[in-house]
């Protein structure tokens, strides 16, 4: 069916809050819902990804997730380039993602290992140090 790429809206956020694996609660998600974009084919979502703004041009892409029967069908390279595009009209010029078990998907697309110094200071105040995500960055 179609693919439909759009901005997230509050029936959504179930969704979402259903796919995302980090520890973000629905309450979360429902006050962030201008942030995330998501993905949908024939009416069903499966996917979302969220674009969260910082200081001096930096943009977090967080929570890309798709939906695992539709993983290899194009639906997160469709999602990071919807938020890529989203960055650039915010006045962004670098991405970074923090992940825990898909860096070689983010290094194919043009990312490169960072590390939590990189970050901006407010997300470094944050960072959680027990899961241990990587840090990439992408120049856009």
């Amino acid at each position: 069916g179609c693919v439909v790429r759009r901005s997230a809206s509050c029936p959504d956020a179930t969704f979402i809050a259903e796919g995302i694996l980090a520890a973000r609660g629905q309450e979360v998600i429902e006050r962030d819902i201008a942030r995330f974009s998501v993905i949908e084919h024939d009416k069903v979502l499966f996917g979302c990804a969220a674009l969260f703004p910082f200081p001096n041009g930096v943009g977090e892409l967080a929570c890309l997730v798709v939906d695992p029967n539709s993983q290899g069908s194009g639906d997160g390279e469709r999602l990071l380039k919807r938020i890529e595009a989203r960055a650039k009209q915010e006045g962004i010029n670098t991405l970074f993602v923090l992940t825990t078990r898909t860096e070689h998907w983010f290094l194919k697309r043009g990312f490169v290992r960072a590390t939590v110094d990189d970050l901006p200071e407010e997300r470094k105040q944050i960072y959680n140090w027990d899961r241990k995500s990587m840090v990439l960055t992408k120049r856009i």
